[in-house]
């Protein structure tokens, strides 16, 4: 990793294979494949390849309504927390 990037990685654990599962929220911890540190993603599939486990996610959608799908190692992936949730928590307190 390039220790003169513009983007600071995140000082966050990689997600561990036995909690990879789908529709896990995450984030990326440094920056990889366009993706900046802190991008929050939903973890499609994941696999083992003999270079290590891949995992696809979903960044969301472009402006054309396509996905935005996208392939990392596990270790460019941090647990994410689902925005969602957190409002929905603050809406009813």
């Amino acid at each position: 990793m390039n220790s003169h990037s513009i983007y600071p990685p995140l000082n966050s654990p990689a997600v561990l294979p036995e909690t990879l599962k789908r529709g896990l929220q995450v984030q990326t911890r440094y920056f990889y494949a366009d993706s900046a540190p802190g991008n929050k993603a939903t973890v499609v599939r994941h696999w083992s390849t003999p270079a290590g486990i891949q995992v696809r996610c979903n960044f969301g959608k472009d402006l054309g309504g396509n996905s935005l799908l996208k392939t990392m190692p596990i270790d460019a992936l941090s647990l994410g927390t689902p925005a969602s949730t957190d409002q929905r928590k603050k809406g009813t307190e």
